[in-house]
Parts: structure tokens; C-alpha cells; sequence
């Protein structure tokens, strides 16, 4: 009984402390590092433990678009919005193109942010072709009153890392793995296509409102900054920043206008933001001619969506009203690689 008299040292003391966190965080980064949550350093197709993967976070999409592309520099580069991350499939584009193909999709991606983020990826990587999604919702005119929509200062790419949501994302990743999976869990498969639930909107939401009006609510908070902002000057300069430097680097540039459903349209339309956005898109297709770029607008094209639905791909055309699924974007990405320097848009009169 007397050796528990003594006291023990405070040395001894903080040592245990030092020693159980160090394990504990060695444990953690260990579990971070086998999960590799933000699919960075191992390739999806060859880890059966991890196959399966849900979207990453909106945090840490523009540090894990950067890491990507230093660690696995590739070819080309496709960066836009969520539409281009859940449109196309970067396996199937990279065997199109016959070498390696980055899909970067970031949230609400506007272009003054997708200037700094390509600028960043450029000093340290070389692209030799670069699409890069236009898309008047996500324009500066739309989105400069807009909080909501995020603005990235980029500096290090481990800045976008925090611990907690790489360890939430971890548990995301194994627990999508190991159990089985839920109507409405979104994901992209073994072979890096995306799923989701086109009835998601009402189960996401608690089944507190119905699909249309989950819809109207999101137009509404999308659309209001643009139809204060009607000044398309911010998205030109920053537009032919970007074609400078892809000139300074030798990079072929091609911008893409890609699809929405014919539902999202009518919206436009009914919102009276058809206008703006035709004008909008003229102004940025006037400044690629300057520069020699290619456009490619599959906005309003209707002989690609034939060709999916007649496809016998039991996916749906449109995951909802603005986000197309790979059905459609595999045949996009086959006419984007056929295509070459043919501008698929017409003259707006």
C-alpha cells in the first residue's frame, strides 16, 4: 500500500499526456491517410476497400484540386462548377484523351475564383489543354452581393485541410464502404461515376417541402444578386487574365457552356434572366474570338440528349434541374474530344 503514497513525478505526468496524444493523433492520421478521403494520393479503381467515395466537402474541394494536380500532374484539366464534378467521369475521359484528365468541379465555382485557382495550379504544373466551364449564374455579375457564394484566396493548398472534416470525411468514406448505402447517399462508384437520388430533394429536406418548391426557393437566392448586376467588366478582365496566361504557358484553352434541363431553362425564362444571360454569354464568347479560343456550347443543344436517352444506361439524363449525370456528359465528353477548334454557338442577333 505504501507505493501508492507517492506521488508521481509532474515530469512522469505530462509525458503520459505527451505520449497518449501523440498516439492518438499518429492513430488518426494513419485511419486520415488509409481513407485518403480527399482521393489524392491513391487511385480509386485499384483500392477495394475504399472504392466507393462520397463527394468531398466545399471546404477542402479548391486544396484538393491543387494537391491533385501536383501529385499526379494532368494533361488536361476540366475545371467548372459541381456540374462538371458530377457530369463527367474522369476514368472514362482520361481513356478518352488516351492520358491523364483532372475533373475539377468546386461549388458556385465564378470565374474571378477559377482565375486564381488555374493561376495556382499553373506554377507548379504544366496543362496542355484547359476547359473551363462559363456559366452566367455562377458569373461575377451574379454573384458579387451574393454571401453565400464562396471567394478562395489561395496560398497553400493544406490551408483548406482541416482536421475535423478530414476525419469526418474519413468516417464518410469507410462507413459508405462498409454498410449498405442509402436511397439518397451521393457518391461516385468504383469506376468514378457519380450517383444520386433524382427524388432527393424532399428526402434531403425531411419532407418538410415538396420538389417544386425546394426549386423555387433556390432560383430565387441564386438569381436575386444578378438581376441588381447587369456589369459583365469583372468577368471580361478576368476572363482574358486567364487566356493570357494560358498564352504565357502555352496552354490551349476551350471554354464550355454546358447543359441544364429544359425545366431550369423555363425558369430562366419566367424569371425574365434569359436576356442577361444571352447578353452575358455574347460578351464572353466576344472575348474568346479576341484571343482565338474556342467556345463550345452544349447549353441549348438538343442532338446530344437523344443520344443519351436512347443509350442503355439506366442513369437519368439530369440528376435535378441543373446538375446533368455521366448518361449525358460521356457523350459530351466524346464531342469535346471529336470537336477540336469548331465553335459549336451562334451569333446571338
Amino acid at each position: 500500500m505504501r507505493a501508492f503514497n507517492h506521488e508521481i513525478p509532474v515530469r512522469h505526468f505530462f509525458a503520459c499526456i505527451f505520449f497518449v496524444a501523440s498516439g492518438l493523433t499518429l492513430l488518426l492520421a494513419g485511419f486520415i491517410f488509409m481513407m485518403d478521403p480527399y482521393a489524392i494520393w491513391r487511385q480509386q479503381m485499384d483500392d477495394k476497400l475504399i472504392a466507393i467515395r462520397p463527394e468531398i466537402s466545399a471546404a477542402s474541394q479548391p486544396g484538393a484540386a491543387i494537391l491533385r494536380s501536383r501529385l499526379h500532374t494532368p494533361d488536361v484539366l476540366i475545371l467548372g462548377s459541381s456540374r462538371v464534378r458530377r457530369g463527367f467521369n474522369e476514368a472514362f475521359a482520361s481513356h478518352l484523351y488516351g492520358g491523364k484528365v483532372q475533373v475539377a468541379g468546386l461549388d458556385a465555382l465564378p470565374l474571378s475564383s477559377a482565375k486564381e485557382l488555374i493561376f495556382t495550379i499553373s506554377q507548379q504544373t504544366h496543362i496542355k489543354k484547359f476547359y473551363l466551364e462559363i456559366n452566367f449564374l455562377t458569373s461575377n455579375a451574379c454573384n458579387a452581393k451574393n454571401d453565400n457564394m464562396t471567394r478562395y484566396k489561395l496560398a497553400s493548398p493544406l490551408q483548406y485541410f482541416s482536421p475535423k472534416d478530414a476525419l469526418l470525411q474519413s468516417y464518410t468514406t469507410l462507413k459508405i464502404n462498409l454498410l449498405p448505402r442509402r436511397s439518397f447517399d451521393a457518391y461516385f462508384d468504383a469506376q468514378g461515376r457519380y450517383h444520386d437520388d433524382p427524388s432527393k430533394g424532399a428526402t434531403r429536406a425531411g419532407r418538410m417541402e415538396t420538389y417544386e418548391s425546394r426549386y423555387n426557393r433556390m432560383f430565387q437566392m441564386v438569381t436575386s444578386p444578378c438581376e441588381r448586376n447587369v456589369e459583365n467588366a469583372a468577368d471580361i478582365k478576368d476572363l482574358s487574365d486567364i487566356f493570357r496566361l494560358a498564352q504565357a504557358r502555352q496552354t490551349e484553352v476551350i471554354l464550355l457552356a454546358l447543359p441544364v434541363s429544359p425545366r431550369w431553362q423555363i425558369r430562366m425564362q419566367e424569371g425574365g434572366l434569359s436576356p442577361q444571360a444571352a447578353k452575358w454569354k455574347k460578351d464572353m464568347t466576344s472575348v474568346a474570338s479576341q484571343f482565338h479560343v474556342t467556345v463550345l456550347d452544349y447549353e441549348e443543344r438538343g442532338d446530344l440528349s437523344p443520344l443519351a436517352e436512347n443509350s442503355n444506361d439506366a442513369m437519368p439524363t439530369f440528376w435535378d434541374e441543373t446538375h446533368f449525370s455521366n448518361r449525358l456528359g460521356d457523350h459530351i465528353l466524346n464531342n469535346m474530344r471529336d470537336t477540336g477548334h469548331f465553335s459549336s454557338i451562334s451569333p446571338i442577333q
